[in-house]
């Protein structure tokens, strides 16, 4: 599951079509917080804080987070 104490090691970045967000990434999406896998086709696969698998179009505006290692 996605939570705060999850995400204490990253940082939001700005809004951008999900077809530009690296592989197994943290998203925050209008349905909530889910964990990009990867780009299927016109589909994505990304996981809810449960582990269900939740299929978006790929071009669908999220908002990314990346490591604050990576500064």
């Amino acid at each position: 599951m996605l939570s705060d104490i999850d995400l204490k090691d990253w940082i939001e970045q700005p809004s951008i079509p999900l077809y530009d967000v690296p592989r197994e990434t943290p998203v925050k999406t209008p349905n909530g917080m889910l964990w990009f896998s990867h780009i299927d086709g016109m589909y994505s696969l990304s996981y809810d804080g449960n582990g269900n698998p939740v299929h978006m179009q790929a071009w669908v505006k999220v908002n990314p987070y990346r490591k604050k290692q990576d500064e």
